[in-house]
């Protein structure tokens, strides 16, 4: 689940807040053309709040909230996502155990602020899983419910969400994490269900626990270029690891991996989308992998562990995309982390948590990929916890 939250602190725009111990000055300016501020950063507050917290960034990535500093959602809002264009931005409502609905929002890219558009929601085609993928070219959202993928086409004038045919997902397991290829050519999610075999038992054929291990599963959509549809049934399905949950790719499109018990990782063949498990297939989590993020460049990997409480990084053979056996560094985070969102420059990330009132901000090394505690090392967010947190390009 993505949990996280934010309001924030106290670093006014002025104050050039840094790395822990580091100087004031910004490390990374504003490209040229970019507004005060970009990129934008914005997180799910869950429960009791139902809105988004919307933040400006400082020069180091530090983070500070923007007038208002929160917006409405529907109820429960789960995982959030900005347009490739900027100019969007959508959050996952879980509605209650029979519908949801993705809340719908116009962002000023001058000011990142968030405006609800006209309808405000667009139903689901069942009970989401909370997770949404937008195409490269942003004319379309997927969104995993129930035992189907709900597909969207997006207005490239309006943004605005028009519901196609969902398409069915076949199989024991339920949609949970979801990503589109960066060349918009095929739509990777991950299924699976929780192991209901007591501690210590070993289970036997025809158990749930045996089920549930048949149904951690990654299948390969291939989306129509024409229309963004999805084909009628996968084009691959293969093995992943026991409790799948997110899945992202590398922006070359040759490496896929998903955080599960431990991290799989896969190649991708660029000519039929189709996946083959990496040697090894899995190297070690740090405790209860959720979601996890490539650096813009490739090189490193950042994986949040929920139980462990932390971000680790792992370093990507350039010429394989297999990763290092064991993280190259690792760093502390919000208790009970969830969502993890990378600045566009690759020198900043996010992430959130689902207990506590408060999101964790981080420098990256763009030499080393190597991650350090921004200070202050945490933003104020909403105080029941959130789930989802997304930075705009």
């Amino acid at each position: 689940m993505f949990r996280a939250v934010l309001a924030v602190v106290a670093c006014g725009l002025a104050a050039g807040c840094t790395v822990a111990g580091a100087p004031s000055a910004p490390e990374h300016p504003a490209a040229a053309g970019s507004p005060t501020g970009a990129p934008f950063v914005y997180v799910t507050g869950k429960g009791g709040t139902n809105e988004i917290s919307q933040f400006a960034s400082l020069g180091s990535g530090a983070l500070r909230p923007l007038t208002p500093p929160n917006v409405a959602t529907g109820e429960f809002p789960y995982d959030v996502a900005v347009s490739p264009q900027g100019t969007s931005a959508y959050a996952v409502d879980n509605l209650s155990n029979t519908a949801g609905a993705v809340s719908q929002y116009t962002l000023n890219p001058a000011t990142g602020k968030l405006t609800p558009k006209s309808p405000k929601m667009v139903a689901s085609a069942g009970v989401a899983s909370g997770i949404i993928t937008i195409s490269p070219d942003g004319k379309n959202a997927y969104v995993p419910s129930g035992k189907a993928i709900s597909w969207y086409r997006i207005s490239l004038a309006t943004g605005k969400l028009t519901p196609m045919p969902p398409r069915t997902v076949a199989g024991a397991g339920s949609p949970i994490g979801i990503k589109v290829a960066p060349d918009g050519r095929y739509l990777y999610i991950t299924s699976g269900t929780q192991c209901l075999v007591p501690r210590g038992s070993k289970g036997s054929k025809g158990s749930k626990c045996t089920a549930s291990a048949k149904s951690n599963t990654v299948s390969v959509f291939r989306i129509s270029p024409a229309t963004g549809a999805l084909s009628s049934r996968p084009v691959q399905t293969v093995a992943t690891g026991q409790n799948p949950q997110m899945i992202t790719i590398a922006p070359d499109g040759t490496s896929a991996y998903v955080a599960a018990s431990t991290i799989w990782q896969y190649s991708i063949n660029p000519a039929t989308g189709k996946l083959t498990p990496k040697s090894p297939a899995a190297v070690t989590g740090g405790g209860n992998p959720h979601d996890l993020a490539v650096a813009p460049d490739g090189k490193n990997l950042y994986v949040v562990n929920v139980s462990g409480g932390t971000i680790a990084q792992y370093a990507i053979s350039p010429a394989t995309g297999a990763l290092s056996a064991r993280p190259v560094s690792t760093a502390r985070t919000v208790p009970v982390p969830e969502a993890i969102a990378l600045s566009p420059d690759g020198k900043n990330a996010y992430v959130t948590s689902e207990h506590k009132g408060a999101l964790s901000q981080f420098a990256i090394s763009p030499v080393t990929g190597k991650i350090t505690p921004l200070s202050p090392a945490t933003v104020t967010a909403p105080p029941h916890g959130s789930l989802g947190v997304a930075v705009t390009p």
